[in-house]
Parts: structure tokens; sequence; C-alpha cells
């Protein structure tokens, strides 16, 4: 005879490409406004780098479906205003009761790795105009963040 068993298994977090596009999306929007409404004002940029930190955190949360975590999101918000890459990981992650501040440093450097290569790439392809940069620092940031939510949703630890 031949035991018939039935089995399901359910991941705690969601799809790590739909959140890096939720990420990357949001962080992209925060970008493009805040560079189109302020352009060559330092006070548009800072806000542009305050809202730009919160596009992992809400990729990450509309991809898992976990929307009532604040926390996280203030980290993404005071992790912005100093260098992204050391301090944001770690706010994130200090706030936050799923990530790993060490995983959080290592998706930080990569999506700052791929972010600006991707700000380079539109670089030289534009070449000596100046006005690549709203379109570039976009572009980089979405990649950024999209990297950032994959990372987020991938290595979440269910607690």
């Amino acid at each position: 005879m031949i035991p018939l068993t039935a089995m399901t298994a359910t991941r705690p977090t969601g799809n790590p490409w739909s959140a890096a596009l939720y990420a990357g999306v949001i962080s992209a929007v925060f970008a493009v406004i805040t560079s189109f409404l302020f352009p060559n004002s330092l006070v548009g940029w800072v806000i542009a780098f305050l809202l730009i930190g919160t596009g992992p955190v809400l990729g990450y949360q509309i991809a898992t479906g976990k929307l009532v975590d604040w926390l996280s999101v203030i980290g993404g918000i005071l992790g912005s205003i100093l260098p992204i890459i050391i301090f944001w990981p770690i706010l994130v992650g200090a706030l936050t009761r799923s990530q790993s501040i060490g995983r959080l440093i290592v998706g930080a450097i990569l999506g700052a790795v791929l972010g600006w290569v991707v700000f380079f790439i539109i670089a030289s392809v534009m070449g000596q105009d100046p006005g690549f940069l709203p379109f570039a620092f976009t572009l980089g940031s979405s990649v950024w963040a999209g990297t950032l939510g994959a990372a987020m949703t991938a290595w979440a630890t269910p607690r």
C-alpha cells in the first residue's frame, strides 16, 4: 500500500523580483519628483535622499504584505541622512526584526555598485551634456533600491 500524504509549504517572505520592482519604482518616483521639482536646490536633493531610503523598505513590505512596520520606514529615512551604504543597513536592520544587519550591508554594497555602474553607463552615453544628471540619478537610485528590496525579501528570517 502506498501512503498518500499531502504537504503544504509556505514561504514567509514574498517574491524577490516583485520586491525589487516595487522598491525600484517607489524610489524612482521619489527621485523623479524631487529632481524635477528642485533641480538646483540642495534642499531638494536632501529630500530626495530621505525619500529614496524608504523605497527598499516599502517595496519589501508591499511584496510580503507587512505594511504595519513603521519602525523600519523610520530607519530607512534616518539611515538616508548619513552615507547610505553604511548607516542605512545598520538602522533598518536594527529597527526591523526580520533583517540581518550584515546581510543588509552586503545588499547595500551590491546595490551601490550596480547603481553606480548604471549611473556611469548613462554618463558615458550622454557625453558632456550635464542634463544627464537627473535621469542617471533616478535610474541609479532605482537600481540601488531594487537590489536592496530583493535582498531584504530573499534574506528575511521569519520571527
